[in-house]
């Protein structure tokens, strides 16, 4: 989301840090002991808004950002109550976030046997290729490439956005069948033609590392070996 913000608004600046994984043991106590840095809560990510405020967590950092950018969309019909239409677009927000996200991290940190059906987080890999189904037939039903109607993207097709594609970068277990999933591929294609967005991913600035196991590197190239 940010990058495209930083494009529609030239006076909105942002610095993305990153912490790595790879030296987290050794910098991250330090760093989650300092409040000016961790915020309340102690973790990642927080967001420092202007120098004077620390937003904690994944959900309230992005509805904080879509909320000062317009990134909920205006309802259709336009006479629908706004605060209703604004609990669809976060009931798709926290599906994506809660349901397929958060889940696919318990996937790489359980180094989930894909190919044995009694692993015991199967069921849970059957669940999230299930809710993207049924992000894809909710999708479907817009009359445009996004949810609920709308011609720009909202904080909603941000986040199944990202939802889709790291289920596609993990594993095809993840995702449901081609014909299932046609509304979202046409969503993936949208957002990487976004200028912005296709710029981003141009230069490489996504981190490859999605969670903080120990082992998700050594787990993927497993499961790429096992592809190939």
């Amino acid at each position: 989301m940010l990058e495209d913000i930083a494009a529609k608004y030239p006076n909105v600046e942002y610095q993305e840090d990153v912490e790595l994984f790879e030296k987290f043991a050794e910098e991250w106590p330090a760093r989650k002991a300092d409040r000016s840095i961790s915020g309340p809560f102690g973790n990642l990510p927080v967001l420092h808004w202007n120098n004077t405020h620390i937003i904690a967590q994944t959900l309230p950092i992005g509805q904080f950002i879509a909320r000062k950018f317009d990134l909920y969309g205006k309802p259709k019909p336009t006479n629908e109550d706004p605060i209703v239409f604004q609990a669809l677009i976060d009931g798709v927000v926290s599906c994506a976030y809660t349901d397929i996200i958060f889940n696919i991290f318990m996937v790489l940190w359980n180094q989930v046997d894909f190919d044995d059906s009694t692993d015991p987080y199967a069921r849970l890999v059957k669940k999230i290729a299930g809710d993207l189904k049924m992000l894809n037939d909710l999708l479907a039903k817009s009359s445009t490439s996004f949810f609920y109607d709308q011609d720009e993207p909202t904080i909603a097709d941000y986040f199944v956005f990202y939802a889709f594609t790291l289920a596609k970068d993990v594993h095809s277990a993840l995702l449901p069948a081609n014909e299932d999933s046609q509304a979202l591929d046409k969503l993936e294609q949208v957002m990487r033609n976004r200028p912005a967005l296709a710029k981003y991913f141009n230069e490489g600035r996504l981190y490859n590392r999605f969670s903080g196991s120990p082992t998700e590197e050594q787990y993927r190239a497993k499961l790429v070996a096992k592809k190939n």
